[in-house]
């Protein structure tokens, strides 16, 4: 069944416990946690699922129908949080770093930017020794870092996919297990008075599926939400729809959300995250679905 983002905010607003909404999540509720708890949720997840890590960290499996799916993480290790930010823990960091399960069999890490409650030199390191064919993409500001890192070695260097990019520009794809990946750069929020310099890197990732079907998702880092910012990117966008997005919680602040998720990124379903330990009520109270723990779960809607 094909689902738009606006069909899902129908149903959070008039069935919030039946129907499609069972399949994407609770509607202006934290998703709950391994696909278990308040009615809303998935009682079996399906084919490409989405499971939140911490702030803006998720993880996305791809064909786990047929026994060989492919595993992806966004932003999973970060040093900052702030002091608004959840924490990771130490338990949390080293599972992710070693792939131990939920997080084993990871085929790619992406790092949408170089700021510390996204990225981790340190660890992003010891994750690249510890897994051996990890191959991670990041920004090439970060890549800098990374090699300027007192444990970096040369070895690394032929996991590494480094994206340098300006406003408005985007990458070939690259190919990672079956997966194509495209990104863009577009302004961080705050743009232009703050963070003018940083390179966000938006990642729109595609796995094929099943009958024809694609499994996609964008994680778009810390962008800012103006639509003029996606302009120069509008044939790109256009060319493959979004099956789930996952955007910084004050997207939700808009008012013309709809259109950015359903026109400009072409989205059929959004997941707010980067969402502080504090929940702003306007998330509380509303119908959008966001990760704000680790552990939930929320499935990827096919497109095509």
């Amino acid at each position: 069944m094909i689902v738009s983002r606006l069909d899902l905010k129908a149903i959070c607003k008039t069935a919030p416990l039946i129907g499609l909404a069972a399949i994407l999540g609770s509607c202006g509720a934290p998703l709950p946690e391994d696909g278990a708890g308040p009615a809303g949720a998935m009682d079996a997840p399906g084919d490409a699922v989405a499971t939140s890590i911490l702030n803006a960290g998720v993880m996305t499996e791809h064909g786990r129908a047929e026994g060989n799916s492919v595993k992806f993480l966004f932003d999973p290790l970060y040093d900052d949080h702030f002091g608004s930010l959840e924490e990771l823990t130490p338990e949390l960091i080293d599972a992710i770093i070693a792939g131990s399960a939920p997080y084993d069999g990871v085929d790619a890490v992406f790092v949408s930017h170089a700021h510390g409650d996204h990225f981790s030199v340190s660890q992003l390191t010891r994750m690249l020794e510890a897994q051996s064919e990890l191959v991670l993409v990041l920004p090439s500001q970060g890549a800098k870092r990374m090699r300027e890192g007192a444990d970096w070695d040369a070895e690394f260097e032929e996991r590494v996919r480094s994206v340098a990019l300006e406003n408005g520009e985007a990458i070939e794809p690259l190919m990672i297990e079956g997966a194509t990946i495209d990104a863009f750069r577009s302004p961080h929020s705050g743009w232009p008075d703050r963070h003018a310099n940083v390179h966000n890197i938006t990642f729109r990732v595609s796995v094929p599926g099943k009958a024809g079907s694609v499994s996609r998702v964008m994680h778009v880092g810390d962008a800012d939400a103006a639509p003029e910012h996606y302009e120069a990117l509008k044939d790109f966008l256009e060319a493959k729809r979004i099956g789930l997005a996952f955007v910084p919680f004050w997207f939700t602040a808009r008012e013309d959300l709809d259109a950015i998720i359903d026109d400009v990124l072409n989205a059929r379903a959004m997941v707010a995250v980067h969402v502080p330990e504090k929940v702003p009520k306007r998330l509380e109270q509303g119908e959008w679905a966001y990760f704000s723990e680790a552990g939930q779960i929320l499935e990827i809607p096919a497109t095509r």
